[in-house]
């Protein structure tokens, strides 16, 4: 079996490893162009990740945490969200990691190469256009094409939405990120309520990223530079930060036959708790047993698009119990999530199993994604809850 994964971020570099691991003897490649640059910010993960790069090429955080600069993430720091700052833990017996996405491709696919061999290719090559038939697909570049039996389309953010269902109970549509040259020393990733928007705080052995997140429809550059110089005691201005600007949407279809989307090619919320790993891995599970004809085409869909509005229902619920200020940003933030949870049967579904006796309470992922009900009752005891 021939299978190709386009792109080489985080999500290109989680799928090849998926497919190298769990089909055997499959021939799996990467296809991307060494020119696109990824966000590089550092990185925040799930469970998921520490656990695919052990089982697929043995990379340890522990011990290994040199190639990566990774640490290890204990949990989620809720800073001004309450009156008492509070930390989201990752449940005993898991762990997630914090990790420089620079170096993840080079890193991992040199282990790759070592012990999958010839069944792992890389391509350097600029995909022009992808075309598919009941029995294979055609990739094109510039001068020349491939066939695979599957395509991975991990190819980054859409060029048109026109397919894609953009989220409107999401506020946030911007990001400056500061790069600090110092260690980080804690094992949590913060998640830092400010005036106009939240900031996450990413530890590495090597540097920090801060991600100062906002709605440039209600913030102004100047105000956010301002309130990033305030907090931080620093005199920065736009060009010492990087600037990223965004949109919330999910694919009105994650398959189409032969190909799946993955990554930001499939669905783009905000980083609040990393989630999107988890959502990453599940279509690669999904889609793994698609393969397998474990799956059938439509239930791919219909569950893919079930826990995109459960993880944006996650989101908007955290928003939604506001934080320690009372600015604009909050009050437009209480009134988009507050329209969102008006007669959603999806949140309906998971308010009412949560209500239950915990005698009655068996574990249903479906119900309680993205956490377990455990992991639930130990956000509410930092938020407020509405149910």
């Amino acid at each position: 079996m021939k299978i190709a994964v386009i792109g080489a971020g985080t999500v290109g570099v989680m799928s090849v490893l998926h497919f190298l691991k769990y089909i055997p003897n499959s021939e799996v490649t990467c296809i991307y162009s060494p020119d696109k640059k990824i966000l590089g910010i550092g990185e925040s993960s799930t469970i998921v990740l520490p656990e695919l790069l052990w089982n697929s090429v043995e990379y340890n955080v522990f011990i290994d945490s040199n190639e990566l600069s990774s640490t290890v993430k204990l949990g989620v720091c809720y800073k001004n969200w309450r009156k008492k700052d509070f930390i989201s833990p990752i449940l005993p017996t898991k762990y997630a990691m914090h990790f420089d996405n620079f170096s993840l491709s080079e890193k991992m696919f040199n282990r790759a190469k070592k012990i999958y061999g010839k069944n792992f290719i890389i391509l350097n090559k600029n995909v022009k256009e992808l075309k598919q038939n009941d029995k294979e697909v055609t990739v094109f570049f510039d001068k020349d094409k491939k066939i695979y039996d599957y395509v991975i389309d991990c190819r980054g953010y859409p060029e048109d939405y026109s397919d894609y269902h953009i989220c409107t109970s999401l506020p946030l549509n911007r990001a400056f990120v500061n790069l600090i040259p110092e260690p980080g020393h804690w094992n949590y990733t913060y998640h830092y309520a400010h005036k106009n928007g939240w900031m996450f705080g990413i530890p590495l052995t090597n540097r920090q990223g801060w991600g100062y997140l906002f709605n440039d429809q209600i913030t102004s550059e100047q105000e956010a530079i301002d309130e990033i110089n305030e907090i931080f005691k620093s005199n920065k201005s736009k060009k010492d930060l990087r600037d990223f600007k965004f949109k919330p949407f999910r694919s009105k279809s994650f398959l189409n036959n032969r190909i799946i989307k993955n990554g930001n090619r499939a669905i783009f919320y905000e980083p609040l708790e990393a989630l999107s790993g988890s959502f990453y891995d599940s279509i690669n599970r999904f889609f793994y047993d698609y393969i397998n004809k474990n799956m059938e085409h439509e239930t791919v869909n219909i569950l893919l698009d079930e826990r995109a509005k459960q993880y944006e229902n996650f989101i908007a619920w955290v928003y939604n119990q506001g934080s320690i200020y009372n600015t604009k940003f909050w009050k437009h933030t209480n009134k988009i999530t507050s329209k969102h949870f008006k007669n959603n049967s999806t949140w309906n579904i998971t308010k009412e199993y949560l209500k239950k006796n915990k005698k009655e309470y068996k574990e249903n992922i479906y119900k309680t994604w993205p956490f377990n009900r455990i992991a639930w009752e130990i956000l509410f005891k930092g938020f407020d809850t509405i149910l």
